[in-house]
């Protein structure tokens, strides 16, 4: 058994990937439950490297134990996602007025090409009835890879790593996969590169921030509702008891 760069077993490391997809592609929503055992059952390995992978994923922020409650998704609560916006609202505005000052014309006909690729995704998306969460994955890697692109440009990598680090991008995906799909405006993320590319950074920064905060109320208000279903003040409706794909599916239907 091989182990990985980052200390962790083959297969430990395969188990981290494959629940960290899960997650992020909203196959395991969040307060979802992970048996360590159940989970040895469905990687076909031993619970050694799923204890591992479950620990990395705990350091990073993605699942939570608890006390005779075991381990399961994360379930963040509002003050946390709010402070998840703010965190990244000061990273992207900063992002965004240092790209309006220093960005090549290379650099910001990159941004557009990557925008206008964004938006023909998201339209394409918006034209199914249910959108599969393989395209909506696909989609949102490319959304984080456009918002990456305008802090590299800035050519501080100490800001690159800094969202990076801080995972903000992939956070609020997280967030934004776990309520019902809503189709962003036309052009959105064109309009966003072309504010960036003006050169005002005042311009620039109040764009990031409209950018930013989009449905972030929306957002906020869904997580008060699971919070209250969770603590037993209001009724969980159907959308919350039902499985919410394959990865959970097959979880749930393993032997106890």
């Amino acid at each position: 058994m091989g182990i990985s760069i980052t200390g962790m077993s083959d297969l430990g490391q395969q188990a981290y990937e494959k629940l960290r997809v899960g997650i992020l592609d909203g196959e395991l929503p969040p307060g979802s439950p992970l048996s360590h055992r159940k989970l040895a059952q469905l990687f076909g390995t031993s619970t050694i490297p799923v204890a591992a992978a479950l620990q990395r994923l705990e350091a990073e922020g993605f699942v939570e134990s608890r006390a005779r409650a075991g381990t399961r998704v994360k379930m963040p609560t509002v003050g946390e996602i709010s402070g998840n916006y703010i965190v990244r609202e000061a990273l992207e505005s900063q992002a965004a007025r240092l790209f309006a000052q220093s960005a090549t014309p290379l650099q910001k006909k990159r941004l557009l090409r990557l925008a206008n690729d964004l938006d023909k995704r998201y339209r394409s998306l918006d034209k199914q009835v249910t959108p599969s969460r393989e395209a909506q994955a696909e989609v949102e890697k490319r959304h984080v890879e456009f918002h990456l692109e305008i802090a590299k440009a800035t050519g501080c990598q100490e800001l690159v790593l800094a969202i990076e680090k801080s995972r903000v991008l992939l956070f609020n995906w997280l967030f934004s996969r776990s309520g019902e799909y809503v189709p962003l405006p036309q052009g959105w993320h064109t309009r966003l590169a072309e504010d960036l590319s003006t050169g005002q950074p005042l311009s620039a920064d109040e764009a990031m921030r409209l950018h930013v905060t989009f449905r972030r109320d929306d957002i906020l208000r869904h997580f008060a509702e699971l919070e209250r279903a969770a603590e037993g003040k209001i009724e969980r409706g159907p959308q919350h008891r039902k499985v919410s794909g394959t990865f959970a599916t097959k979880l749930q239907n393993l032997p106890r």
